[in-house]
C-alpha cells in the first residue's frame, strides 16, 4: 500500500474538496482519502512524500484521436509543430520524409492554409514537386480536408468526370479539373486506395500515443473514431495488458463517403477499455469552413457540409439507441446542431432512456440549441484549446455574429449541461490539458486576443471539465474523475497548484508524475 502525504491534494469531490492524504491499496484503488489523523495505514505501507507538490485526479481527454496521434509519432509526416510559412516549406518537409522512407505512400498531416503565405490549400501541382511516381496525401490539420498529388489521384480514380460524393466536395479549378483537394466524405475516394495499416502498426501507434498522453498527466481518454479494425486492435492490446491509458472507444457507424453501415460493436467494459458507444459525423470542421452553418462563411462564400440526410441519420441513431448504446455525434455548425438535436429529441421521445448521448464540439450553437440540449440532459464535449490553436482560422472564416458565440462554454455550463473538455488532437499541435484550461479561462487566440471573452469559465470549472466531466461523458464517473474511496488511484502530480496559479502561468506548470492504478507510469 502507498500513503501520499505532504502536498496539496484537490479531490474534485465536493464532499471533501481538499484533503491531507490518500491511501492506495494493492489492487490500485483508493482505500482512504481524508485527513492524516483519521488514517491508520497497515504495517509495511510505503509513504510517498509529495514534497509540497499538488496531487489531482488524472486528467481525462474526452475527445482525442489516439491512433491518429500515434501514427504521427511513428509513421507519418507531422507538420503541426513546425507549421510551414509557405507551401514550399511543407513540400521540403515531405521531401525530407520521402528521402528517409523510400517505399509506398507518402502520408502526412497538419497543414493549415490560413497560416501560410499563399493563403490556400496545396494542390496536386504543388505536391508533384515531392514525387510524381509515389502517391502522396497530406491531411489538413482539422482532419476534414486532404490534398493529393497526381499519382494519388490516379490511384484513387479521380478525374474531371468524378462526381462529388454525398456529403463531400472535390475541389475543382476554373476548367472543372480536380485540384487535388478533397473535402469531407470525398476523402474516402483516396482512403480506399491507401493500404490499410497492419494491426501491429496500429498497436504500436496507440502505445506511442498513450506514452505521450501520460507525459501530459492524462490517465483516461476517449478515442472517437474506431473502425472494426481499430476495435480489434484495442481488444488485443487490452488482452495483452498494453493499455497504458484507460480508453473509451467510439465506434463509427459509417465510413467517409461509404454507404456501408458498420455493425454495432460488441459491448465490452473493463478497467482499461470501454466499448459501448457509437459515433456519427453530422458536419465538417470549423477551421476549414466545412462545418454546416445557416449563414455564410467569409472567404469561401458557402455554408459548409451536412454529412447525412436527416431521415438516414435518424434511422441509424435509432438502431443504436434502441440497443442502449451511447451516441456521440460530431456537430459544430448551427445547421448541423439543429439536425442532431432534433434527432436526439426524437430518440428520447420514441424510447425514453437514462442513457446520456453526447454532442462532440457543440461549436456554434444558437441559444435555443443550448436550452434544448440541456432539457435532454445530453453531454457537451467542446474544445477550448481550439481558440489558441485555430483562432486565426475562426477570425478568417466566421462572420462577427458567429465569432461572438464560438465555443460558448460558459453559456453551455450555465444551462446545466455537463461539459467534458478535450483536445481533439492531432487537430491541435499541443494537447496539454493545462493549455486547454488556460484557453477556457482567457479565451485567447494565436495572437493573444480574446474570442468571445464573455464565454470564459473559471479554473475550477475548467479543471472539473478535464477530470469529472470526461468521466461522466464515458460512463465511468463511478470509477474515476475524483479522488474518493474505492475509486481507481489515477493521479497527476504537478509542481504547482493550478487553482492558485495566475492564468497566464498555467502552461508553465510541470507534470512531475502520472500515476495509474497506484503505479507511477510517468516521471519527469
Amino acid at each position: 500500500m502507498q500513503l501520499y502525504t505532504n502536498g496539496t491534494i484537490h479531490t474534485l469531490n465536493p464532499a471533501a474538496p481538499i484533503i491531507e492524504t490518500v491511501l492506495v491499496d494493492d489492487s490500485g484503488r483508493i482505500a482512504f482519502a481524508g485527513d492524516l489523523k483519521d488514517v491508520n495505514p497497515p504495517a509495511g505501507t510505503q509513504e510517498i512524500d509529495l514534497g509540497g507538490n499538488t496531487l489531482l485526479p488524472g486528467f481525462n481527454d474526452a475527445h482525442v484521436h489516439i491512433w491518429k496521434l500515434g501514427l504521427l509519432l511513428t509513421l507519418q509526416v507531422d507538420v503541426r509543430h513546425s507549421q510551414p510559412d509557405a507551401i514550399p516549406d511543407m513540400v521540403g518537409a515531405l521531401q525530407a520524409h520521402a528521402a528517409k522512407h523510400t517505399d509506398g505512400w507518402i502520408l502526412g498531416r497538419g497543414y493549415d492554409e490560413a497560416s501560410m503565405t499563399e493563403g490556400r490549400h496545396p494542390t496536386r501541382t504543388d505536391l508533384d514537386a515531392v514525387s510524381t511516381e509515389r502517391p502522396l496525401a497530406i491531411t489538413r490539420i482539422c482532419g476534414h480536408i486532404m490534398a493529393l498529388n497526381t499519382r494519388a489521384m490516379e490511384l484513387a480514380g479521380i478525374d474531371a468526370n468524378t462526381p462529388d460524393p454525398p456529403g463531400g466536395v472535390i475541389d475543382r479549378d476554373e476548367h472543372g479539373n480536380p485540384t487535388g483537394v478533397l473535402k469531407e466524405s470525398a476523402m474516402a475516394l483516396v482512403n480506399r486506395a491507401i493500404p490499410a495499416f497492419t494491426s501491429d502498426a496500429l498497436a504500436d501507434a496507440i502505445a506511442a500515443a498513450h506514452q505521450h498522453q501520460l507525459s501530459r498527466g492524462i490517465t483516461s481518454a476517449t478515442d472517437p473514431l474506431l473502425t472494426p479494425l481499430h476495435v480489434d486492435v484495442y481488444r488485443q492490446m487490452e488482452a495483452q495488458g498494453r493499455m497504458a491509458v484507460r480508453t473509451n472507444g467510439l465506434a463509427v457507424r459509417r465510413l467517409d463517403g461509404g454507404t456501408e453501415t458498420m455493425p454495432l460493436p460488441e459491448k465490452y467494459v473493463s478497467d482499461t477499455l470501454r466499448l459501448d458507444s457509437v459515433k456519427f459525423f453530422a458536419d465538417g470542421g470549423l477551421s476549414g469552413a466545412t462545418a454546416a452553418i445557416a449563414g455564410t462563411y467569409l472567404v469561401t462564400g458557402d455554408n459548409g457540409v451536412l454529412r447525412y440526410d436527416t431521415d438516414d441519420l435518424q434511422q441509424l441513431m435509432q438502431e443504436a439507441h434502441n440497443a442502449d448504446y451511447r451516441i456521440a455525434t460530431h456537430a459544430i455548425g448551427d445547421r448541423a446542431l439543429e439536425q442532431v438535436i432534433g434527432c436526439y429529441e426524437a430518440l428520447y421521445r420514441r424510447k425514453p432512456s437514462q442513457i446520456r448521448h453526447r454532442i462532440e464540439h457543440l461549436g456554434l450553437p444558437a441559444p435555443e440549441h443550448i436550452m434544448r440540449t440541456a432539457r435532454m440532459n445530453a453531454i457537451a464535449v467542446p474544445q477550448t484549446v481550439f481558440l489558441p490553436a485555430l483562432g486565426r482560422n475562426f477570425r478568417r472564416y466566421l462572420p462577427d455574429d458567429y465569432l461572438a458565440r464560438c465555443y460558448p462554454v460558459r453559456s453551455i455550463w450555465e444551462a446545466g449541461i455537463t461539459v467534458a473538455l478535450s483536445s481533439d488532437a492531432p487537430v491541435v499541435p499541443d494537447d496539454s490539458p493545462l493549455l486547454g484550461m488556460k484557453a477556457a479561462i482567457d479565451r485567447h487566440d494565436h495572437a493573444g486576443n480574446p474570442i468571445a471573452p464573455d464565454e470564459a469559465i473559471t479554473i475550477k470549472q475548467a479543471l472539473w471539465g478535464y477530470t469529472v466531466g470526461g468521466a461522466i461523458a464515458s460512463g465511468d464517473h463511478h470509477d474515476r474523475g475524483t479522488i474518493a474511496a474505492d475509486k481507481l488511484a489515477d493521479f497527476v502530480v504537478l509542481d504547482r497548484d493550478p487553482l492558485q496559479t495566475p492564468t497566464h502561468e498555467l502552461t508553465d506548470i510541470r507534470v512531475c508524475q502520472t500515476i495509474s492504478g497506484g503505479k507511477t507510469v510517468y516521471e519527469a
